[in-house]
């Protein structure tokens, strides 16, 4: 459980752009039954399935839910008719031998109105730090000076969500190394995730500011990073026999590269910097900040509300834009806070 497992034995890449990924840094793929979730990418653009070999597609287990998740929450015209949408998905799966039991549509519509409240609440809660993350790498400022500043924010009594701090750090020193490639890797490391927070106005319904979709839209891609680690927290086997498919380019090129989740022997899981895949200062500056981040005991109700008020609040203190704060006010009130306390509950 302790060996780092090579990001190339843990990446599958497709011709098609998706990528199969074994997300944690110490958990070897193995054969056998799959788990594969999806994205919305690679649910939405299912041709990547024919390139996978006969046997993956044989013991393949395909779950849409983060895909389906994320689009209940972001697109408007999914929630106007989102069986059928959901319907037509499976349709394009099952033709490269996919298979869904009966009603699984409706199944899942059920679920997204049973857990509406729990999902946004779940989604806001990174969104703080998608704020913070936008604000200090638009800055002109000493990496030094930056990390600094992240490592003080760490030591604040906000929730310590080790990988986004962490992904924050990274992108601080890419900054001064936007030259920097990865191994095997086409273009700079930087230019993944600099991609990744640019605003896109065309189709997202977002603007030269952080607005809440642009916000939404920033968590709902995280959660796919995020989202097997906190599968594995509820309790749920997720291990080797689990994978993510994801066509996002920051995603599968550089955020789980570098920042993989790590299972410990405990079961519980946690994020880690990759060795050997950054540069030593890079690896280095990272690392320190996430050091830095004490773990502490399961937070009460009432600490959790307090933290999230507290890391709200330290956003709004990082923009200068009176927009941005009234959309990180909107996400917390109408997005975080009615869901506080509740749970995702099954069918």
């Amino acid at each position: 459980m302790n060996k780092a497992i090579p990001y190339d034995q843990r990446c599958q890449r497709t011709e098609s752009g998706v990528a199969v990924i074994w997300p944690f840094l110490n958990v070897q793929r193995s054969r056998g039954e799959l788990e594969l979730f999806l994205d919305t990418n690679a649910l939405t653009r299912s041709k990547w399935l024919s390139e996978l070999s006969e046997d993956q597609r044989r013991y393949c287990v395909v779950n849409p839910w983060m895909a389906i998740q994320e689009q209940w929450l972001s697109n408007p015209s999914f929630r106007n008719e989102p069986e059928n949408r959901i319907n037509g998905w499976i349709k394009n799966l099952e033709q490269y031998g996919v298979k869904f039991r009966p009603g699984y549509a409706s199944d899942q519509v059920e679920l997204l109105i049973k857990n509406e409240i729990a999902l946004r609440r779940q989604f806001s809660s990174i969104v703080p730090f998608v704020a913070i993350m936008k604000c200090l790498l638009s800055q002109k400022m000493p990496v030094d000076e930056s990390l600094a500043r992240l490592k003080e924010m760490g030591q604040s009594d906000i929730p310590r969500f080790t990988g986004v701090i962490a992904l924050t750090a990274l992108g601080v020193s890419l900054k001064k190394e936007q030259a920097f490639k990865l191994v095997s890797d086409p273009k700079p490391a930087y230019s993944y995730l600099s991609s990744f927070l640019d605003f896109q106005p065309a189709g997202k319904d977002e603007s030269d500011h952080m607005n809440v979709s642009y916000l939404r839209n920033r968590a709902g891609d995280l959660n796919t990073w995020l989202g097997l680690p906190i599968l594995r927290q509820l309790g749920l086997s997720i291990g080797s026999h689990s994978a993510l498919a994801t066509g996002d380019k920051a995603l599968h090129r550089l955020i789980f590269r570098a920042i993989p989740p790590v299972m410990t022997h405990t079961g519980a899981t946690t994020f880690s910097v990759a060795p050997n895949e950054l540069s030593q200062k890079t690896y280095a500056h990272v690392s320190e900040v996430a050091l830095s981040l004490q773990t502490r005991t399961r937070a009460s109700l009432d600490e959790q509300l307090a933290r999230m008020k507290t890391v709200f609040k330290l956003a709004k203190a990082w923009t200068n834009d009176q927009r941005e704060r009234d959309a990180l006010d909107e996400m917390f009130s109408e997005w975080w806070l009615p869901g506080h306390g509740m749970a995702i509950l099954p069918l």
